[in-house]
């Protein structure tokens, strides 16, 4: 199981190291043009979304403290963002989504089955914890690396190649 969702992702990733390198440190928390999110909060919200997949399948948040700053429904005016690096921000992304797909594939199809309880989510077509973790891993992954290309596009850096 999640065998096509796991290999997606590793994409996004491989493809997220490409869009964030020309990204400078020190202008993650610059907002994008158009009041696009600044880089730090995308990051940031992608490295704990991926902590929230590992506790939806059974895992922990490893920085809970993040989650006020990042989560669903958070501000994207990040108060104190020099404490946060491009680096960290990566590597806490690159450390929670493979985690995320081992815990997915050693999931019980039962759980998986189960409604995940994710208010945010109630009425829509994502309505079990597989749904959600698929999402998590895939779309939801994608559409903020949307942004970030956006934000270094608007900033003049030409198409990755």
């Amino acid at each position: 199981m999640f065998q096509r969702e796991t290999h997606l992702n590793q994409f996004l990733m491989g493809y997220l190291d490409k869009v964030v390198a020309d990204i400078p440190n020190d202008r993650i928390a610059e907002r994008g043009a158009g009041g696009g999110h600044p880089p730090v909060w995308i990051l940031g919200h992608l490295a704990i979304v991926g902590e929230m997949g590992q506790m939806l399948l059974g895992g922990a948040l490893e920085h809970p403290e993040w989650f006020p700053i990042f989560g669903p429904g958070s501000s994207d005016e990040v108060q104190g963002a020099d404490r946060f690096s491009k680096n960290e921000l990566i590597q806490v992304i690159h450390t929670a989504y493979p985690k995320v797909c081992e815990l997915a594939a050693a999931t019980p199809p039962e759980r998986l089955e189960q409604p995940h309880g994710f208010e945010l989510l109630n009425d829509t077509a994502i309505s079990t914890v597989g749904d959600l973790t698929t999402h998590g891993l895939t779309a939801h992954f994608a559409f903020h690396l949307a942004q970030l290309s956006a934000w270094r596009r608007a900033d003049g850096k030409g198409p990755i190649m």
